[in-house]
């Protein structure tokens, strides 16, 4: 995440704290909907202005939720706080992955020494952008050589 936007000439900086991602964004940029999809949930919420982007997306099936409701109340504070937790209880308090594929995926490890990230997304338990874009927000260092943590 960068620390600050150039807005214009002169040079005027603004500290990534004042800028925050719209809820479709930060899904989007998750990689847990697509672009079309966030359109789709745009155009929905012209017609019902009641209605909420995360639960139309929850409405749809294209998303617990449990997981919109993560990153809109809980994501921000994450991030402001920085790591306190190993990559998989993030990934559940997103419900994106099941205590039992946290259990599942800590007992691999146990008989190969393989990270917690590259068995999940070998598992095909969550997508390698969207353990990317936990990676890169929350620890800073999403690539392919420190793609995975333990």
């Amino acid at each position: 995440m960068k620390s600050s936007i150039i807005i214009s000439a002169p040079h005027i900086v603004v500290p990534q704290s004042y800028w925050k991602p719209l809820l479709g964004e930060i899904l989007r940029d998750a990689d847990l909907i697509t672009e079309a999809q966030l359109q789709t949930v745009l155009r929905d919420q012209q017609e019902y202005k009641d209605q909420k982007i995360g639960e139309i997306l929850a409405l749809r099936g294209w998303l617990k939720q449990e997981t919109v409701d993560f990153f809109a109340e809980e994501w921000t504070s994450c991030l402001q706080q920085g790591p306190k937790y190993p990559i998989g209880e993030y990934l559940k308090q997103a419900s994106l992955l099941k205590q039992k594929d946290i259990e599942y995926i800590l007992e691999l490890q146990q008989k190969i020494p393989v990270k917690f990230g590259e068995i999940a997304v070998h598992q095909e338990l969550i997508k390698e952008t969207t353990l990317n874009f936990f990676l890169d927000n929350l620890f800073g260092q999403a690539s392919i050589n420190t793609l995975f943590l333990s």
